[in-house]
């Protein structure tokens, strides 16, 4: 496969060409019928080549913004601070419940301990950021059950189950973690995996409609097909490359492009010393 260029696309280049995929001609290719949240579509073999095209630009875009959506570092201690202070104030009010002058209430105070705190009471606050994530939500999942759920409510500790969850779907979603995801790579790994399927995505259609113009003859589809390519053509112009590049510099077929001007902060879930 022919490579054209798309290596010097930045991700905001990509991103950005979301726009293209809805206006001129574009706007005309319908994916409705093969899109899916999950990019697996049964039909998708049915699927026009424009509309093929279309999807695997969208979907690998998709992916990059999936990524760029992961916060940076500072952000992420940030949000890891909110989760270790949801923890301690959990911590203060279990253990304001244990001094209680009601025995049952004392008692109740004693078995949240043991079932949602760890070492007793905020060791969690010391575990990375993803597997606090994980302890946030099995505590989350303990606190569904009849009995425990009375022993919250007994205590008053209802209000921080709520403050434990936000907090800890926030660190998640500042890892780029979904509801049932594991923990992810290093952010830097995964932002060069996925500029690399947008090289790949771009230079496979681009290949496939200078083979087309190729062989086409005169008509409609040929026009289409042209002013389908013209967006491409006009991204590649808009990043050109670098002056220093050498004319004959080719890209990897499997897509092992840098990011050019991305982010080198890593949301690896490793929490910092």
């Amino acid at each position: 496969m022919a490579a054209y260029g798309y290596s010097h696309v930045p991700d905001r280049g990509f991103h950005a060409f979301l726009g293209d995929l809805e206006e001129g001609a574009w706007k005309e290719i319908s994916i409705d019928k093969y899109d899916a949240p999950d990019q697996v579509a049964p039909l998708l073999l049915e699927a026009p080549r424009p509309v093929a095209w279309k999807l695997r630009a969208r979907w690998s875009i998709a992916r990059l913004a999936e990524v760029l959506a992961v916060a940076s570092d500072d952000v992420l201690r940030s949000l890891d601070a909110a989760w270790d202070s949801a923890q301690r104030a959990f911590d203060y009010t279990v253990a304001a419940a244990e001094e209680h002058e009601d025995a049952p209430v004392r008692a109740a105070a004693t078995r949240v301990r043991r079932a949602m705190l760890k070492g007793g009471g905020t060791a969690q606050t010391t575990l990375t950021y993803g597997a606090e994530v994980d302890f946030g939500r099995s505590q989350l999942e303990a606190a569904k059950t009849k009995r425990m759920e009375a022993d919250l409510k007994k205590i008053g500790a209802l209000p921080h189950i709520k403050r434990i969850e936000a907090a800890t779907e926030a660190l998640a979603k500042g890892m780029g973690r979904g509801a049932a995801e594991g923990r992810p790579g290093a952010r830097s790994i995964r932002l060069r995996q996925a500029m690399g399927a947008c090289v790949t995505a771009f230079n496979s259609i681009h290949d496939e409609m200078v083979w087309l113009l190729e062989h086409l003859p005169a008509g409609k589809k040929r026009e289409q097909v042209e002013a389908l390519h013209r967006p491409f053509l006009e991204l590649l112009k808009r990043y050109p490359p670098p002056a220093s590049a050498t004319s004959g510099a080719t890209e990897s077929e499997e897509g092992e492009a840098e990011a050019e001007e991305a982010d080198s902060g890593s949301a690896s879930g490793d929490k910092p010393a």
